[in-house]
């Protein structure tokens, strides 16, 4: 498999974390909850952009 090919497919599977995690926000029972909940799913968006423009660097080069 090819280094562009795992990074796709570990992208799937960080974009698939990035669902659960929007479940979590949406069923937190507290406030707090929710605000912990949020903060992890901003710090998954983040990781998935990072992701995204690791593949991109990959696919230029």
């Amino acid at each position: 498999m090819k280094q562009a090919d795992k990074l796709q497919q570990f992208l799937a599977d960080e974009k698939e974390l990035l669902k659960d995690l929007a479940l979590d926000v949406a069923n937190a029972k507290s406030d707090n909850d929710e605000s912990k909940a949020k903060a992890v799913y901003a710090t998954q968006q983040a990781r998935i952009t990072g992701i995204q423009d690791t593949i991109n660097m990959v696919l230029k080069g």
